[in-house]
């Protein structure tokens, strides 16, 4: 498996001026109230005060590993950018699937700035933005608006 961790501090991690202070200090995961006594967790800052209990670590590195294979793969189908193919399909499929898990949040078109209803046919859309890059998402087709 990747190591996720950089992308997770530059794409997942919560804004730092939303954490409590427990959670800016490393003493609660940065995603659940959890308490991480020290040696325990997982650090995702180098000065480790930004920290994640092992579950929700796990739970975080599979959507955002979900969305870069998914993502990987769109870029070299050729089948895809004409709507997904089989592969394109299942890796989306895995990818919706962890966000589920994950409690995220409804999906919106960056182009259309539209919420996607569940079934529509969304591509990933990777760019980089001011501060890192941005995982966002598109529909796969036409915007309908």
């Amino acid at each position: 498996m990747r190591d996720m961790t950089k992308a997770l501090r530059l794409a997942v991690v919560p804004a730092l001026n939303t954490l409590r202070a427990e959670q800016r200090s490393g003493a609660v995961c940065v995603w659940c109230p959890r308490a991480l006594p020290p040696g325990e967790g997982i650090d995702l800052s180098p000065d480790g005060r930004l920290r994640a209990c092992t579950p929700c670590h796990t739970t975080q590195t599979g959507v955002l590993a979900t969305y870069l294979d998914w993502y990987d793969h769109g870029i070299t189908c050729l089948r895809c950018p004409l709507g997904p193919c089989e592969r394109g399909q299942k890796l989306g499929a895995q990818h919706l699937t962890a966000r589920e898990q994950a409690g995220k949040p409804e999906l919106s078109c960056v182009g259309c700035r539209t919420p996607i209803a569940p079934g529509e046919t969304v591509r990933p859309h990777l760019w980089q933005g001011l501060s890192g890059p941005v995982y966002s998402y598109l529909h796969a087709r036409r915007c309908p608006q």
